[in-house]
């Protein structure tokens, strides 16, 4: 069989990771962690750093790159709502694999992607809405398809149940640890937030996953929602580059039953 950069984990071992906001020693910092666990997958779980063209974002990309190679490590990533979504959806899909190809080692997980590790579904879910939205500049530092569309979320929905969901954003019907308190940014906003939050809620009570892990509100917490018509799925919040290594990513057994994760 022919090996891709979604072939199975023969170790059955992950290491999940949180927003990197294109900060160059965070993600070192855990390819590094990876190295010392021997641990040949990342998977990030957006605003990755796919920023605006540019020198910055080259040697971002290029160090990331150097290191996934020197130590034989494949990076895989779904988008957030920051990445430069134009410059992005330039790179073609690979029709074999479904991946867009970044870097030789870097690979960017499109939303609704499906694959299987150890006998168990996966699926990428990319997105979500930007509350600072009114501070941003459009076409610059803001991107109409940052958060998941009605169609995105239909064919998410199309292929049935899953076991895990990597997402960007939290699902409804989950309380989130140390939002933004009333007022610090427009109801409007915040209401359009809720609204996306509702739409993966959607794809998640007819996915009904066991685990969803996102990033997005930069806190490291678990919890459980409830499913539609029974069940639950565990979720995982992970913090971001701004916290302690220990905070930002979290290591991820996709071995036997149960599926289980535990502490980076």
């Amino acid at each position: 069989m022919t090996s891709t950069p979604l072939s199975d984990v023969a170790a059955g071992r992950i290491i999940i990771a949180g927003d990197w906001h294109g900060n160059t020693q965070a993600a070192l910092d855990i390819i590094s962690a990876a190295v010392r666990h021997d641990v040949a997958v990342i998977l990030q779980l957006g605003d990755f750093g796919f920023w605006k063209p540019g020198s910055a974002t080259d040697r971002y990309l290029d160090a990331l790159e150097s290191a996934c190679a020197q130590h034989d490590l494949t990076l895989l990533w779904v988008d957030g709502n920051h990445e430069c979504f134009p410059e992005l959806y330039k790179l073609p899909v690979d029709s074999a694999t479904g991946l867009r190809s970044v870097r030789r080692r870097i690979y960017h997980l499109p939303r609704g992607l499906r694959w299987t590790w150890h006998g168990r579904g996966w699926m990428a879910l990319g997105g979500a809405y930007s509350v600072d939205r009114h501070r941003r500049i459009p076409g610059s530092s803001w991107w109409p398809e940052e958060f998941v569309s009605e169609e995105e979320a239909a064919r998410a929905i199309e292929g049935g149940p899953v076991d895990v969901i990597v997402a960007h954003d939290c699902p409804d019907r989950v309380d989130i640890p140390g939002l933004a308190a009333p007022g610090v940014f427009p109801a409007a906003q915040l209401a359009l937030s809720e609204a996306h939050r509702e739409m993966v809620g959607a794809v998640v009570d007819s996915t009904r996953p066991s685990v969803l892990l996102h990033g997005h509100y930069h806190v490291r917490y678990t919890a459980a929602r409830e499913l539609s018509g029974g069940g639950r799925t565990a979720i995982i919040g992970l913090g971001d580059d701004g916290g302690c290594l220990g905070t930002s990513l979290c290591s991820l057994v996709v071995e036997r039953d149960p599926l289980r994760w535990g502490g980076g």
